[in-house]
């Protein structure tokens, strides 16, 4: 299995030991608030959230995977949900939980046979394909994001 780490973060703003050193927003809720003199409006958010969706998406649908299992489901505002735990969901509904992780709404992890999709602390985003994904790297690029090959911390059996 091939593993990235997908985000908005500049791999050439990290130190020695992969600590970010630039100040950013990573949560929904700093919409409005400052970060490198610049103010995290509503658009700006909405275009990084979607550029995470696309491209996991993108990753997902290169790597020759069609769906993916809720699996460890957390929701502690006991939100209405169409889905739960071992829930089956297509790649158009995976946007949708996607969404809901990055805006701290829930959380689980999203499992397949030969992939997954997990979200992390910070506005990390963790993606594993049977193949490497040319085309979803360059998509993610093209949406300002930086696709690196890395492990998920997530990983329930990191040999598979």
């Amino acid at each position: 299995m091939i593993e990235y780490r997908v985000t908005k973060y500049n791999p050439a703003l990290r130190d020695a030991n992969g600590a970010y050193l630039a100040d950013e927003w990573i949560l929904f809720k700093q919409i409005g608030s400052a970060f490198g003199g610049v103010v995290l409006t509503e658009a700006e958010y909405l275009r990084v959230e979607l550029a995470y969706i696309n491209s996991a998406t993108a990753f997902l649908q290169e790597g020759g995977l069609d769906s993916l299992t809720v699996e460890g489901i957390e929701n502690p505002k006991r939100l209405t949900l169409e889905f739960g735990e071992g829930s089956v969901l297509s790649l158009d509904r995976v946007g949708d939980v996607i969404r809901q992780m990055l805006r701290e709404e829930l959380w689980c992890q999203l499992e397949g046979q030969g992939g997954f999709v997990h979200v992390g602390w910070d506005y990390y985003m963790y993606i594993g394909v049977p193949r490497r994904c040319p085309k979803a790297e360059l998509l993610a690029e093209g949406l300002g994001l930086y696709p690196e090959r890395f492990s998920s911390p997530y990983r329930k059996c990191p040999e598979d």
